[in-house]
């Protein structure tokens, strides 16, 4: 009986869906990437009311919020994406509702960091979802990589050791971290990370090797590894951080081999690592600052909501997604809202040069890395000073249907990407690795011992501070290789320590 009564509420929904006008007269504009087909396709929708309303809407805030300090502004900006998300959303919940029954529709998920949501739609729910009050854009998604196995538990380190990091017993830190001048911070101003809190986005972790296991974060409204979202955050056991794209809290890297660089370690302890496995030889540029592991390249609306809430000052991105088309819109626009509420978001250029005719030079930075603004895309050199080959090289072109600057200068900076000592699965420099995963991290953490030193601070001043004091390195003034030009820790804190 019940199950009879529900499919004539879901009818009668569906019925009203199908009547009305599609937004009262509004053409929704939809992803030139859709084709319709029998089977299911990944989307996200966006509702006519942003919080950034036109393409040229983040400057203007940014301008606007000038004078403000950067806790109060997120605590505001986070308020007002939410409210304008429930406002949208409560609006259509029950059609949703009813679309999900009549399966139209699946694995509805609400977003606050863009006011609108994801979804996996047949052509018929497409349709439907084009009548929904409120609905402008209509994105196509790619589907998370991962797939959810019942024996991925949640990756957690039961016992926290106490860092054994500190200045006085520091006896050598590899060449990397002396170029980029962290221990002059550490030594002459005491700034050495603490307070702030460096979000690792990458493919997966090995979570327990001392130098990230003193230093890791830890959410305190989380009891890890039983079984229930305790801060009813919608994400069971995120005590660490969470896998998004599989939709539980493992982070673990599968494939493991002694001796091998796994690329969310190393990427997490050049920001916050404290020593190599049994030495005093530090090996992160902010070694009292915390890291959180995520993963969800595809579910990164989640990540990036996730990590304001756990009070994030900085997000490093090491990958690279090509051919996204009028996807990088929506990257671009939760990005924008998620600087403004006080995150600096800093991705590597790439490694997509050798070889790449000039013809090519506008596609070697992808997404992230060629979002303007709001992520600072940071290319590298090696110890001698000299740009590998494979250092992806600006400018890029964003010519999308929403952004239209066409020609926009990057990378932003360069830091140091070559020949880089990385730690290994046991916690020993025993690797080096080249790439712009590298140079990421090296920002991050800069930009870490930045708001150690200055919590105010607002992220589109942060990038002010890094342009005024980066070290010229390549062509006069802004170039296509190094950006503004190179970024060490000391000038950049010197420069926050006087204003």
């Amino acid at each position: 009986m019940k199950a009879s009564i529900l499919m004539i509420i879901s009818a009668l929904w569906l019925s009203t869906i199908t009547m009305c006008s599609v937004n009262n007269e509004h053409t929704v504009w939809l992803d030139p990437a859709y084709i319709a087909t029998d089977g299911l396709q990944t989307i996200v929708v966006w509702f006519d009311n942003q919080y950034l309303e036109h393409e040229d809407s983040f400057l203007k805030k940014a301008e606007e919020f000038n004078d403000r300090k950067r806790g109060e502004l997120r605590v505001e900006v986070v308020s007002a994406l939410k409210a304008l998300s429930n406002t949208s959303f409560d609006k259509v919940k029950g059609q949703l509702n009813a679309l999900e029954s009549a399966e139209q529709v699946l694995a509805v998920k609400q977003h606050w960091i863009i006011n609108g949501f994801t979804c996996t739609v047949t052509t018929e729910g497409l349709n439907s979802i084009k009548a929904l009050e409120g609905v402008d854009k209509i994105f196509v998604k790619r589907p998370p990589s991962y797939t959810k196995r019942e024996d991925m538990g949640p990756e957690f380190i039961e016992s926290k050791p106490v860092s054994r990091f500190d200045i006085e017993s520091v006896e050598s830190y590899p060449w990397n971290i002396k170029r980029i001048r962290a221990p002059e911070v550490w030594s002459e101003f005491g700034i050495t990370g603490k307070g702030t809190l460096n979000v690792v986005h990458d493919s997966g972790f090995k979570l327990d090797i001392p130098a990230l296991a003193e230093t890791i974060y830890t959410n305190d409204g989380e009891i890890p590894g039983n079984g229930l979202d305790d801060d009813n955050n919608g994400f069971i056991d995120d005590y660490h951080g969470y896998n998004f794209d599989a939709g539980l809290a493992n982070l673990n890297e599968p494939n493991i081999r002694r001796g091998t660089n796994i690329h969310g370690n190393m990427c997490a302890a050049l920001i916050s690592g404290t020593l190599e496995t049994n030495t005093n030889q530090a090996v992160g540029i902010a070694p009292d600052s915390q890291w959180a592991p995520v993963i969800g390249s595809s579910n990164f609306e989640q990540a990036v909501e996730w990590a304001i809430e756990q009070g994030a000052d900085t997000y490093s991105m090491s990958f690279s997604q090509p051919n996204l088309g009028e996807f990088r819109t929506h990257w671009r626009k939760v990005l924008e809202h998620g600087t403004l509420s006080g995150v600096v978001f800093i991705s590597g250029a790439g490694n997509f040069a050798s070889g790449a005719s000039e013809a090519a030079i506008p596609v070697q930075m992808r997404t992230p890395e060629d979002i303007p603004n709001v992520v600072l895309g940071v290319a590298g050199v090696g110890e001698d000073g000299q740009r590998p080959v494979f250092s992806s090289q600006g400018p890029v072109e964003w010519n999308t249907d929403y952004y239209k600057e066409g020609t926009v200068a990057k990378p932003d900076f360069a830091t140091l990407n070559f020949e880089i000592p990385c730690i290994d699965p046991e916690g020993n420099l025993l690797n080096k690795a080249n790439g712009n995963s590298l140079s990421s991290p090296h920002m991050a953490g800069i930009v870490s011992l930045m708001f150690s030193a200055n919590p105010d601070l607002l992220p589109w001043k942060i990038k002010e501070i890094l342009i005024e004091t980066a070290e010229d390195i390549g062509a006069e003034g802004f170039d296509y290789q190094s950006g503004h030009g190179f970024v060490n820790a000391y000038d950049a804190i010197k420069a926050v320590m006087k204003r």
